[in-house]
């Protein structure tokens, strides 16, 4: 059986070939939409409900991820941005990070760059959504 074509190879897209991306999306709809795009253009992909969670999924499977994409308002019990900050904390300085929100805070903002972290707010543009993850930018 041949693999899919990777659309980013066709279209002219970046692709995210040999990343390994962590997710946290409490929307199940956006979530599985997300997950969806990114193994498309190539990345493997970890979804956890909680930073705890991601970290064990990501020892066990003995990845270390390239992002982490976080929504901010993730859960009651650990917001987004936490879990990002948790997950890089952890595994290290390498580990980049992508909060997506559709609030338009300032102290949010403020706290995204004080992480390191990219900020995107929605509706996320797609093509600027992979292109910060393709090229880090």
């Amino acid at each position: 059986m041949n693999a899919p074509p990777n659309p980013a190879k066709n279209t002219g897209k970046k692709s995210l070939d040999g990343k390994t991306i962590l997710l946290f999306e409490d929307d199940e709809l956006v979530r599985r939409a997300t997950e969806r795009l990114l193994k498309r253009l190539g990345a493997r992909v970890v979804v956890a409900e909680s930073s705890g969670e991601a970290l064990e999924s990501l020892q066990t499977a003995g990845a270390t991820p390239s992002w982490v994409i976080a929504d901010y308002w993730f859960t009651r019990q650990e917001d987004g941005l936490t879990a990002a900050k948790i997950v890089r904390d952890t595994l290290g300085p390498t580990v980049k990070g992508l909060v997506v929100t559709g609030d338009d805070s300032a102290e949010i903002a403020r706290a995204v760059e004080e992480a390191g972290f990219h900020l995107l707010r929605k509706p996320i543009n797609i093509d600027r959504f992979i292109a910060v993850l393709a090229d880090g930018n």
